[in-house]
């Protein structure tokens, strides 16, 4: 909803759906698994360091929001090739990423 791209989603994922969570890779997996796609053709954004650990570990390119609270630093040492403040911040400034 922070995006308004709700129509855009065609599938979810909870930690319900695996065995084991984040920092595991098991839930970046899962969801590449109903996205049907591959790690190298994907991006993970989280807003912690156990979201860009799990993103890492499946082999998925990381981008990190500071929306949760955690602080720039830390999301990049976990892995995040970029941090931005918010959803709406990324998406202004995707066309900047790394990952263009």
């Amino acid at each position: 909803r922070a995006i308004d791209a709700d129509e855009a989603i065609e599938a979810t994922a909870s930690s319900d759906d695996v065995q084991e969570g984040k920092p595991a890779p098991e839930p970046v997996e899962h969801a590449l698994e109903l996205a049907g796609v591959p790690a190298e053709r994907a991006v993970f954004v989280g807003d912690t360091v156990w979201d860009m650990r799990a993103g890492a570990r499946a082999g998925v390119r990381c981008l990190g929001v500071l929306c949760g609270g955690i602080p720039r630093a830390d999301l990049t040492r976990a892995g995040a090739e970029e941090v931005y403040a918010d959803p709406a911040d990324l998406l202004a400034h995707l066309g900047d990423s790394p990952l263009t």
